[in-house]
């Protein structure tokens, strides 16, 4: 394990307080690098080190201190602990106490108190992201209340621009407690809910949700936790189309994962409506075939949990996979070797019958490496059988299903496959349903010049079998809704190339 650097005694700040007022400190906490320098043993074994802060106390009082309020584990992946230790003047003192929060007796003298935080993430300030100090209290011993200003606790207003509120009209898991519901401005354009159950002191609140979304209970709520309508503020998510949407989901608190669940999509809405209201329903309905095809987010917060907390592993993973020798090697550096990671590109494979199939192209960060310099790269692969939670199922050197490079002469076979009548153009296409109609449509648009900004790109396939999109705009007449882009896919024949299917969605293998 490696040792703190020692601090300068004399530049060890006291901890200003007054009697029942809550306060907090922004000061970062101390970075662990490793798992092993991680924890309330290894804070315990740096006490012959200056603390980060020290409490005097003239009488019998407590201390409540908190990094949170905390989060789900199934929200994010930093950890953070703070500790407190009595002092004199003949050395350290037992530790009173240490966790993500504490509630501890102080009887009058002087007390050391330590921080620590966790991140495997790669982050270029070198502070793990998500944790601003700590919060704390010192009051009379028979005060257990729970400070409300912990649930805004790092949200911030925008110099009053955008002031958050705090609601207690719901029930997240159904105790007969209220819980809060704090909306804010993530950004200027994009709402924030942050959901937290209440809890027994000294816990008090812990994040259940934390969302770019506006939550609102409806009027059947029966439950508590149920019939609640997630609605995200989104670009439309279909290429050429612009605008703003709102797409809406059901929600529920899921208790076997004491977190809170985006789940069945129910809608789209027109974001901005416009004077057509025919225009915006096309929009929606665009925005609802989009979100139907392209089922269920990319699972990147199962692979960002997976890589930078070893105690939730075994519970994500089956016991028969990744027991390869490079998923091993992997964990080893992040955990033991002060390897950090960053995801790059995140790519979903080419679904195959019952399956879906992402890989995570990872960049390793090593402690000799130059800042913004990467010594090593690895691909995380997470499949979801049909019906099942995405699992990570193995970590590679290479991507099983990389962007096949674009064939110099793709684009030429699709101007060609265009311009000859369908009786010639049916032996370079895979009889799949509405090609032949889309042929017709694009040899109309050629003839009026009407086809616009042709590319081709390539699909996330396995390499013996590589696909390409073709993607054009064909502009709408002025008073319709906004175009959108036509897409064909080609894949190899024993010939040259096939056009192998139409869509007006694209494919979630050929996504950017």
């Amino acid at each position: 394990m490696a040792v703190t650097p020692p601090r300068d005694a004399a530049a060890v700040p006291v901890l200003e307080w007054r009697l029942g007022e809550y306060a907090a400190r922004p000061e970062p906490l101390t970075p662990a690098r490793t798992e092993a320098e991680f924890g309330c043993e290894a804070m315990a074994a740096d006490a012959a080190n200056p603390p980060l802060w020290v409490i005097e106390v003239p009488k019998p009082l407590r201390l409540w201190a908190s990094t949170g309020p905390s989060p789900s584990p199934e929200l994010t992946t930093t950890r953070a602990l703070i500790s407190v230790q009595a002092m004199s003047d003949t050395g350290p003192g037992n530790v009173l106490g240490c966790g993500p929060v504490l509630s501890v007796e102080l009887a009058p003298g002087k007390y050391a108190l330590r921080g620590q935080v966790r991140s495997a993430q790669y982050t270029e300030s070198g502070v793990p992201p998500g944790i601003e100090g700590f919060a704390y209290r010192i009051s009379e011993l028979a005060d257990s209340s729970c400070p409300k200003d912990l649930a805004t606790r790092g949200i911030h207003d925008w110099d009053g621009q955008f002031p958050f509120t705090v609601d207690t009209d719901l029930d997240l898991n159904a105790d007969g407690r209220r819980d809060l519901r704090v909306e804010y401005q993530m950004a200027f354009t994009n709402p924030g809910t942050r959901l937290l159950v209440s809890e027994a002191y000294p816990r008090c609140l812990r994040v259940v949700a934390d969302l770019p979304a506006l939550l609102r209970p409806l009027p059947t709520r029966t439950h508590g936790f149920s019939d609640l309508r997630l609605g995200f503020w989104q670009l439309h998510p279909v290429d050429g189309t612009g605008g703003r949407i709102v797409t809406e989901y059901d929600g529920k608190y899921n208790a076997s994962t004491s977190a809170y669940d985006v789940s069945r999509f129910v809608r789209c809405r027109e974001g901005l409506p416009g004077e057509s209201p025919a225009a915006d329903r096309e929009s929606e309905r665009r925005c609802e075939r989009w979100l139907r095809i392209n089922d269920g987010a990319v699972p990147s917060e199962l692979v960002e949990r997976w890589l930078g907390v070893p105690a939730y592993r075994d519970g994500l993973e089956s016991p028969t996979e990744l027991a390869g020798t490079r998923a091993k090697e992997l964990l080893r550096a992040l955990d033991v070797e002060r390897v950090l990671w960053r995801i790059g590109a995140a790519r979903e494979c080419e679904p195959r019958a019952g399956q879906r199939a992402w890989v995570f192209g990872l960049e390793l960060h090593a402690e000799h490496d130059a800042p913004q310099a990467w010594s090593g790269e690895a691909f995380v692969v997470v499949r979801q059988p049909r019906g099942q939670p995405a699992r990570v199922s193995a970590v590679l050197d290479a991507s099983p299903c990389p962007a096949a490079d674009v064939p110099s002469d793709l684009e030429s076979f699709v101007d060609a496959w265009i311009e000859k009548p369908w009786s010639e153009a049916r032996s370079a296409a895979s009889g799949s349903p509405g090609l032949r109609a889309q042929h017709l449509r694009l040899k109309r648009a050629r003839a009026a010049e009407r086809i616009d900004l042709p590319e081709v790109s390539g699909c996330a396939t396995p390499p013996h079998a590589p696909a390409w999109l073709w993607t054009a705009r064909i502009p709408a007449p002025p008073e319709h809704v906004s175009s959108a882009l036509t897409y064909l896919v080609i894949k190899r024949s024993a010939g040259g190339f096939v056009v192998d299917s139409t869509t007006e969605v694209r494919p979630p293998h050929c996504s950017w």
